[in-house]
Order: structure tokens, then C-alpha cells, then sequence
């Protein structure tokens, strides 16, 4: 099976400098949304607020939360927009502050911003956090994740995929045993949204985070959020600014009054810009298809899969893995994997080390890129 390019190599610049397989660290920026950002800020030096009035200031994120909620099955009320997914979990974790009498779920191979906001706000309450444990290869046993959820459980709080080994868990079926027993599934989707289809009412997650960097192929500095809309009335942010009020132009000190929607989560002044280039960035996925970039992306992960076997690599996967995504990890007996991702980025080929070597394509990678990393691959063995 051959897989060509999914989208024109134009419209990632920098695909056709390098061979770029390190979607799960930083993707590449789409041209559009690196144009769009970079615009927003020239019109600004340029013009200061002749064109970014307060009319422009009001409806800055409108494009972000209609791309937005296409993406992920919502309505434009149920998004907010933020600088990043770690305030937002900060925001979201004293909003749902937990009694001493409760328990946070979590797993050990979070990445640390997804758990780091709920032990922060344990600590605070003095309530207990469990966090499921991992096997020698760093997979967590989703049995055991469902098991730890319980009558005292308030927050189920994780990566819906693991940032070392790409483990993708049931967002459906956590859903379903969280509200079993009255608790809430929050989820950081940043190494998932842009390459998995996520469609939050049909897991009902109560709440969803993610930054715009990795998988959305967007700028630093704008993050999403979805919160569903029966918390949209009854949430106390944990993170307030000037724009929580409901109308952000009514601009008094002696009073605030939340929006009914996902929009009290949006707190202040942020580098707009960023939130301009990632509506780019969503719309341009959104353009292609999840569906399309998700079929795309794991045909690689299988040459990918082949190609480092055949090599003596041992490639990372759970046992009784329902679902899939593109991110790779492998190792090589006896070999360092820093020293062999320094070796393939000597070779231009570029991926990163979380443990063992990470391998992320995404929608701008092809077969070409596959087999020129096999090729520097067996240079640097």
C-alpha cells in the first residue's frame, strides 16, 4: 500500500524542508493560520486599535469557537477560548472543587499539566487522589482505571491520549461510570484533537481541554476548552478577569455576572493573534476532514510499525487496545534512544524522546517521509 500526500505541500512550508514526524511535540503551522497570526499583530503595530476596536475585541474568538465546535460535535456556546489548556484545567479544577470526603481519578502517564491543577486543589481540600498504575511498558490497564472510579469519586481527570506511548482510552465508557456515581470526566485532548475524531456528546465528557500547538497545527499561546452545557450556568471559574462578566464592555468594579455559557471561562486580555491563527488552523483541518486525517495518519503509523519490527525495534502497544492513535514509540535493545534520534536528526529526520523514541506523522507526512527515516534509521543502527 502506497500512501501519498493528504494535503499540498504549500500549505506546510516546512514539510518540504524536513522530514517532520514530531506532531506530538510541537506540528507544524499550516500556512494559513501562521499568516493569520502573523497579520493580526502587524495591523495592530500597525494601526493599534483603529481596526482592533472594541467591537473587534468582543467577537476576537467567534471564528475559533465556530471551527471549534464543528470539530468536536458542540454548539459555539459550548467553547471557550484561553491562552492555554493548562490554565483552563486550573480554571476548571478550583471550579469543581472537591469535598476532603472525595476522590480525583487519574493515571501515573499523564502528561504533568493534566494532573498537576486536581493535586494542587487535593492538597487544598485534603481529599485523595488515585492515580492508576502503569505496566513495565507504560500502559495503564483500563479495567483498572474504570475499577478505581467509585461512590467517592468526584473528578475523573486524564489525557484522553498519553503523551509517551500513545495510549487512547474509552472516553465513552469513563463517561459512563464517572456519572454512574455522580463524578465528572474532564479531559485534556491535546494529543488527540486534530488526529482522533472526538465527538463530545456522544462520549459525554464533561468538560475538554486542548492547547493549539500540537495536533491542531496552530500557534502557541490560544487553547480551547468545552464544557457541557448543563455546567454552563452552575461553575464558579477558578481564574476570573475583566472578560468574565456577561458583558465585557460594562466595566465595573462592584460586580460581576457570569455568561450562561463556556464563555465564563474566558477570563482576560490574551496575545489575540494566536486565537486568529488557530480558527485558520481548525477551519483548514476541519476543511480535510478528522475522519480523513485520522485513515491517513495510522496507514503511516502502519508502514511505520512494519518497518521498525522488521529493524529489531520493539514498538509499544497495549494489549486489548480498542482504538489507535499516531503516535509511536519504540525502542531498540542496547541502544540509546537519545543517540538515535540525535543520529536521524543529523539525517534531518525530526522526532523526539519521551523514554523510548516518539514517532508522530501527521496529515503533512507521506510514505516518502517513511522511508527516508527507515533510511537514516539503519545508518544510525
Amino acid at each position: 500500500m502506497t500512501t501519498g500526500r493528504l494535503v499540498p505541500a504549500a500549505d506546510f512550508p516546512a514539510s518540504q524542508k524536513w522530514t517532520y514526524l514530531n506532531a506530538a511535540s510541537v506540528a507544524l503551522m499550516s500556512a494559513s493560520a501562521a499568516e493569520a497570526t502573523i497579520a493580526w499583530q502587524r495591523d495592530l503595530a500597525d494601526n493599534g486599535t483603529l481596526n482592533f476596536d472594541e467591537v473587534a475585541e468582543e467577537t476576537v474568538f467567534d471564528d475559533l469557537r465556530a471551527a471549534s465546535a464543528l470539530l468536536l460535535g458542540a454548539r459555539h456556546e459550548d467553547i471557550a477560548v484561553g491562552s492555554s489548556a493548562t490554565d483552563f484545567l486550573s480554571s476548571l479544577a478550583w471550579a469543581m472543587l472537591p469535598r476532603a470526603d472525595q476522590v480525583i481519578v487519574g493515571t501515573e502517564t499523564a502528561f504533568p499539566s493534566a494532573i498537576y491543577p486536581w493535586q494542587r486543589v487535593a492538597r487544598h481540600v485534603g481529599c485523595e487522589v488515585r492515580l492508576a498504575r502503569a505496566d513495565d511498558q507504560g500502559f495503564i490497564d483500563p479495567d483498572e482505571l474504570l475499577h478505581l472510579i467509585d461512590e467517592r469519586t468526584a473528578i475523573v481527570a486524564l489525557s484522553h491520549v498519553e503523551y509517551r506511548t500513545g495510549q487512547i482510552y474509552d472516553l465513552a465508557a469513563l463517561a459512563s461510570k464517572a456519572h454512574e456515581h455522580g463524578a465528572l470526566l474532564v479531559v485534556d485532548a491535546t494529543q488527540s484533537v486534530g488526529q482522533v475524531p472526538v465527538d463530545v456528546k456522544k462520549t459525554g465528557v464533561d468538560a475538554l481541554v486542548s492547547a493549539g500547538y500540537k495536533w491542531l497545527c496552530g500557534p502557541f499561546g490560544a487553547a480551547i476548552l468545552y464544557l457541557a452545557p448543563e455546567l454552563q450556568r452552575s461553575l464558579d471559574p477558578g481564574i476570573v478577569g475583566w472578560r468574565s462578566h456577561r458583558a465585557i464592555w460594562e466595566l465595573r468594579a462592584d460586580r460581576y455576572e457570569f455568561p450562561n455559557s463556556a464563555r465564563r471561562f474566558e477570563a482576560s486580555t490574551m496575545a489575540y493573534g494566536c486565537a486568529v491563527g488557530l480558527a485558520r488552523a481548525v477551519e483548514y483541518l476541519n476543511g480535510v476532514g478528522i475522519e480523513r486525517i485520522s485513515a491517513h495518519n495510522l496507514a503511516l503509523v502502519d508502514m511505520l510499525t512494519s518497518e521498525l519490527e522488521s529493524r529489531g525495534g520493539q514498538v509499544q502497544l497495549p494489549e486489548g487496545q480498542t482504538g489507535r492513535s499516531s503516535i509511536v514509540a519504540v525502542s531498540f535493545p542496547g541502544r540509546d534512544p537519545d543517540e538515535i534520534a540525535a543520529r536521524l536528526g543529523e539525517a534531518d529526520v525530526i522526532v523526539s524522546v519521551r523514554d523510548s523514541v516518539r514517532i508522530s506523522p501527521h496529515l503533512y507526512n507521506d510514505q516518502d517521509d517513511v522511508d527516508r527515516l527507515v533510511q537514516a534509521l539503519d545508518k544510525a543502527l
